[in-house]
C-alpha cells in the first residue's frame, strides 16, 4: 500500500469532496479499497514466498518487504475494525 495512495483516498473521501447524503457510501467506498489493499498485499507476499520456495525469485530481501506490507496492511484493517466496534458499542450503550 503506498502512502500517497492512502492520503489521496482519504482526501477523496472527506466530507467537503462529497456531496451532501453521500457520506455513508465515501466511508463504505474507503473500507472496501483498504479492505482490497490489504488483500493485495497479501496476495502479492503469498505469491513471493512461493517464488522464492521453488527458486523462481532469488531476492528474499523484497519478500520480506512485500510479506512486511501485507502484516502492516492486516493490521491497519483489524484496527479498524476494533475501532468500529468499540463505536458501536459506546452507541449501543447511551440512553434515549
Amino acid at each position: 500500500m503506498n502512502v500517497s495512495s492512502v492520503s489521496s483516498a482519504a482526501v477523496s473521501a472527506a466530507p467537503s469532496a462529497a456531496p451532501a447524503g453521500s457520506g455513508a457510501s465515501g466511508f463504505a467506498r474507503l473500507l472496501t479499497q483498504f479492505l482490497g489493499d490489504a488483500g493485495k498485499q497479501q496476495a502479492q507476499a503469498e505469491q513471493g514466498v512461493n517464488n522464492l520456495a521453488a527458486g523462481r525469485a532469488d531476492n528474499a530481501h523484497n519478500v520480506m518487504l512485500s510479506m512486511a506490507k501485507a502484516d502492516l496492511s492486516f493490521h491497519l484493517v483489524l484496527e479498524i475494525r476494533n475501532r468500529l466496534s468499540d463505536a458501536y458499542q459506546d452507541i449501543m450503550r447511551m440512553q434515549v
